[in-house]
């Protein structure tokens, strides 16, 4: 257990510190006259606005708020093109920073190759996602909730890969790997996941990355043990405001027949963070708490 938390440390950091280490950008690379960017500088400074030149090292940017700027290309961390989309009744609308997963599952959609994040639920339960390339991700987390009771945690390892398939389709597939670690020194693990559990999922999502929807289909293998009916989850996002969003993720269990699980809510977003208060129920959950069980967590994107 002290290795995996040790390693899921130098993943986070090791790619927090990615910006502080990236070259300055090649000034080959600025986007042509006209064109509308998002400047971020090395001491954190942001600037919103058209480029109106940009020669001798100096680009003369036309914001908003500021006026025209002269602004040094060796000054400069990184420079985005504002798609049309992005401007909204003059307000610039920051990327959704949760854009490929919902409560506990992701969509179809790749992280990026050098971007990640890493995710806190009820404190208890952290993990970390960082893309190695544009298709494929690596991922782990555990819970250390019942370190202090059974003296076993549960940690989980993933793999994902997800592929484009035009502008609005994705198709992906995970591996996820759930096992845990015996602290008592009794050796006498006797749960389900003792031997190990293997899930593995197929996903397709239409929509963007504000609004979409994902279906998937997954199965798991217990030891040497399948499972002999597959489930089914259907999953969702959209994003009403700049900082607000709706998101639901649901499940059909093959439990003594077919079971449904469901999660809803709301999500609050910045530019690298984002915070979701959402609710957990089943039928058997809502006869005594009509809305559900209230789950939150709060992610932090790290990376480009």
């Amino acid at each position: 257990m002290r290795h995996l938390c040790l390693a899921l440390l130098i993943l986070a950091f090791g790619c927090l510190s990615y910006q502080s280490v990236q070259a300055q950008i090649d000034p080959n690379s600025v986007p042509a006259a006209g064109s509308m960017v998002r400047i971020t500088m090395t001491d954190g400074s942001v600037y919103l606005g058209e480029i109106i030149s940009q020669e001798l090292g100096i680009i003369r940017l036309k914001t908003m708020n500021l006026g025209t700027l002269e602004v040094p290309t060796v000054n400069i961390e990184r420079i985005e093109d504002i798609s049309a989309d992005r401007m909204r009744k003059g307000k610039y609308w920051f990327e959704n920073p949760s854009y490929n997963r919902y409560f506990l599952g992701q969509s179809a959609k790749p992280l990026r190759k050098g971007e990640g994040y890493y995710q806190n639920i009820w404190v208890f339960f952290n993990s970390a996602h960082y893309g190695i390339t544009r298709n494929i991700a690596i991922g782990g987390g555990f819970e250390f909730l019942s370190t202090f009771g059974a003296h076993t945690p549960i940690f989980f390892l993933s793999t994902k890969a997800g592929f484009p398939i035009g502008d609005m389709f994705s198709a992906g597939a995970t591996v996820r790997y759930l096992n845990i670690v015996d602290l008592s020194g009794d050796n006498d693990i006797e749960t389900d996941l003792a031997g190990g559990i293997f899930l593995g999922t197929a996903q397709f999502t239409y929509g963007n990355n504000d609004h979409n929807i994902t279906a998937g289909i997954g199965y798991g293998v217990a030891g040497k043990e399948a499972a002999d009916r597959p489930v089914f989850v259907i999953s969702g996002q959209t994003r009403p405001g700049r900082r607000f969003g709706l998101v639901t993720e649901n499940y059909i269990v093959p439990v003594d027949g077919l079971e449904a699980i469901f999660i809803y809510g709301m999500r609050f977003m910045g530019e690298r963070i984002s915070f979701d208060l959402v609710f957990l129920n089943h039928p058997e959950i809502a006869k005594v708490i009509f809305i559900g069980i209230p789950m939150v967590d709060f992610v932090f994107k790290f990376g480009k």
